[in-house]
């Protein structure tokens, strides 16, 4: 493993100023809320989307400890896929056709109990058989603490593999999570016969403490996909190289100065109408207070990162989502945070808990800033959220699950 810090200042690019290029501003931003379940679960865990009846249109997805179910597409009737059928707790879930008969499937990550660090989490993937009945396939896993898993091409193969990670490393404990064994970030073919359980696994990185989150994106610009984590030590770039070797590079620091948590909790990568930079936008330290964005891009030959932390909101009590998509008619994408705790009495901002936006723009002397905006304050103690267009009128909606609130929500973007 060749590791490739980031040094702050490079010639290439400093700081976050913009002299010869701007973004676009939009009208502003309004959305409508539609509750589609006021209890889906002690804790809904995580949403996603995915066209489960084959009819054209994105359905809700939804997680609870101990049921997924997903909500019919326009009118939400809900369904169950499984429940009460696998270990406690369930606590991740992806789409994608992984047997290859047209219909979606999901991985879904369970045994979800921290802080046993010891006892392995059960990783299997939800399908259905010729008569429509949802089946579970085991897939071997034997990792503590499995967290959270997507779907990405980061072999470079053309076949999508299942990228897993775990939250701690196996026999770690607190309140040093940065400590002893590193998390294993497993990278999972799909066998020939997907109902196999040995997938065959590679080792992507095991010197991380902490990772929160992930996302599978091609952030250098290349036409490849790169892992993009959030751990304790802050911010990375899993990059495999055509040999087959994965290098590990540090695009941020997190906040090392809190105590006891450390780093980066949430991760996403979000664009801009500026061909010098994008942003990462993150939740720091872990399960922290902060809303951070890293302003930059890779450099020409693709051997270094710039990027400068720059916190743009706080406190934002336990935030514990971040989404980044166009939802408006400008061309940057906006930042989405999910608040899952109410801020202390008198704290500067909106209290929460709640959905949070964050446009981008550019203020006076073309640095980057970002306007906020409240969607939901106080009915939402968010878990998970995620944008996608779920009418087709061209615009992203935000659906949003909450742990504290135990609601799944809906919020459309309406055009002013």
């Amino acid at each position: 493993m060749r590791t490739r810090s980031l040094p702050l200042g490079l010639s290439f690019f400093t700081g976050i100023l913009l002299a010869s290029t701007t973004l676009t501003a939009a009208p502003p931003l309004r959305f409508e809320t539609q509750e589609i379940d006021p209890h889906v679960g002690n804790v809904c865990y995580a949403v996603t989307t995915a066209d489960v009846n084959g009819d054209g249109k994105p359905d809700v997805v939804a997680v609870s400890e101990d049921a997924v179910v997903w909500y019919e597409n326009p009118s939400w009737t809900k369904h169950d896929i499984v429940r009460g059928t696998t270990a406690k707790d369930n606590v991740c879930i992806q789409p994608h056709d992984i047997d290859g008969d047209g219909r979606i499937d999901f991985a879904l990550g369970a045994g979800w109990k921290p802080p046993d660090t010891k006892t392995p989490s059960t990783l299997q993937w939800l399908g259905r058989d010729k008569a429509g009945k949802w089946r579970i396939h085991p897939i071997r896993f034997e990792e503590p603490t499995l967290h959270r898993i997507r779907w990405g091409d980061p072999k470079g193969t053309g076949r999508k593999q299942l990228i897993v990670t775990p939250l701690q490393g196996r026999g770690t404990k607190g309140p040093n999570w940065g400590e002893g064994q590193g998390v294993r970030v497993l990278v999972l073919d799909v066998p020939k016969d997907p109902a196999d359980p040995n997938w065959p696994a590679e080792l992507a990185d095991d010197s991380l403490h902490t990772i929160h989150n992930l996302q599978i994106i091609d952030v250098k610009n290349d036409g490849r996909e790169e892992i993009l984590l959030a751990a304790w030590e802050g911010v990375f770039v899993l990059d495999r190289t055509p040999e087959g070797r994965w290098l590990r590079t540090k695009i941020g620091s997190g906040n090392q100065e809190t105590k006891p948590f450390k780093g980066a909790s949430e991760v996403k990568l979000g664009r801009l109408n500026d061909n010098r930079r994008d942003y990462v936008a993150t939740i720091e330290p872990w399960h922290g207070h902060q809303v951070v964005v890293y302003p930059g891009k890779w450099v020409a030959d693709g051997t270094e990162m710039v990027m400068m932390r720059q916190v743009i909101a706080e406190p934002v009590t336990w935030g514990h989502a971040v989404w980044t998509a166009n939802l408006d008619d400008d061309p940057d994408d906006e930042l989405i945070i999910g608040q899952r705790d109410p801020n202390p009495k008198g704290s500067a901002g909106p209290r929460g808990p709640g959905v949070f936006l964050f446009d981008p723009k550019l203020d006076e002397k073309g640095n980057l800033t970002f306007d906020r905006l409240s969607i939901d304050d106080g009915g939402m103690g968010c878990e998970d959220a995620l944008a996608t267009d779920l009418n087709g009128d061209g615009r992203a909606d935000i659906i949003a699950g909450g742990r504290s609130t135990h609601n799944v929500r809906i919020y459309w973007n309406r055009k002013p």
